[in-house]
């Protein structure tokens, strides 16, 4: 008997929406009769904030979708950089035997030898890459910007990969000739788009009407429950623990690196989470890094 073909999926499903069950239908009808398995985000998101709903609520509205099963990325993975996130993930799955992974990308063609050859190109080329990544990194360029920056340097491809995660997903894969195959599908909406399109919108974009109080019905079954759970809420705390603590054991903290306990001494007389976090970003540290710190912080956890 024909074994049955395992397709992996990696989400924060923030909130699950129609995007995300338009994708599973897609991988559905591509690939028949499949086992889907989704790594799904624990309770804080890669941006270091609170997921708008609990892993179990996310899971559920998965798992009644069309996914087969839903299992737990760890809290560090979850709230790390693209490329730990993927590699975290991929580790997870990796476990479930997938034969192939799948992920949605806003490439107009959304091909995935675009994404496989721009890998082989970095890896077949990885000291010259990491040297022009570290130049754009001191630079104080973000991660994100620098690798796209420095694939261009050395590719010979006028198609650079679009999508962030789904290229360190599929690097992730090259880099250590796993035996998955990646696979992309288009999505419905750009994943920067600020507004929606009938039925589907961002996640960023539904999160914004449940913060207004306004209408999301129409593009996720999910019903949030209030009051919200924001990390914002957690700055006073924050505060007590930058005021009571000393720079050496702030440092102490996972990604507290270069000096940023002094950034944080210096800045947390600022009255709101947002303000201080403004504060915070410069070249040397984006927006989303400075936030995972402040998570960490809140959460004790240490390098």
């Amino acid at each position: 008997r024909k074994l049955m073909l395992k397709i992996g999926l990696i989400a924060e499903f923030n909130p699950f929406h129609n995007g995300h069950k338009y994708l599973i239908n897609q991988i559905k009808k591509q690939f028949k009769d499949c086992f889907l398995v989704v790594a799904l985000s624990d309770d804080y998101n890669q941006r270091g904030e609170i997921t708008i709903a609990n892993f179990k609520e996310r899971k559920l509205a998965a798992l009644s979708n069309g996914v087969d099963k839903v299992i737990k990325l760890d809290l560090l993975s979850s709230t790390q950089a693209a490329h730990v996130f993927a590699k975290g993930a991929i580790d997870l799955l990796l476990k479930e035997n997938i034969n192939i992974l799948c992920f949605g990308v806003s490439d107009e063609n959304a091909d995935i030898n675009t994404y496989i050859t721009s890998a082989k190109q970095i890896k077949n080329n990885q000291i010259k890459y990491d040297q022009i990544l570290k130049e754009y990194l001191n630079k104080g360029f973000s991660y994100a910007y620098s690798t796209l920056e420095s694939l261009k340097k050395i590719s010979n491809s006028k198609y650079i990969p679009k999508d962030i995660l789904g290229f360190e997903y599929t690097k992730y894969i090259i880099n250590n000739n796993l035996n998955i195959k990646p696979f992309c599908f288009k999505r419905t909406i750009d994943s920067t788009a600020k507004n929606s399109d009938g039925i589907y919108a961002t996640g960023s974009y539904i999160r914004q009407l449940i913060d207004n109080g306004l209408d999301y019905s129409k593009y996720t079954d999910m019903v949030i429950r209030q009051p919200i759970k924001k990390i914002e809420d957690l700055y006073s705390k924050f505060q007590q623990i930058v005021f009571s603590s000393s720079s050496s054991e702030l440092s102490q903290i996972l990604l507290m690196d270069e000096g940023m306990e002094n950034l944080f001494k210096k800045n947390i007389h600022a009255d709101s989470y947002s303000k201080f976090v403004n504060l915070c970003v410069s070249k040397r540290y984006t927006k989303s890094r400075i936030k995972r710190v402040i998570l960490y912080t809140i959460l004790d956890i240490k390098k």
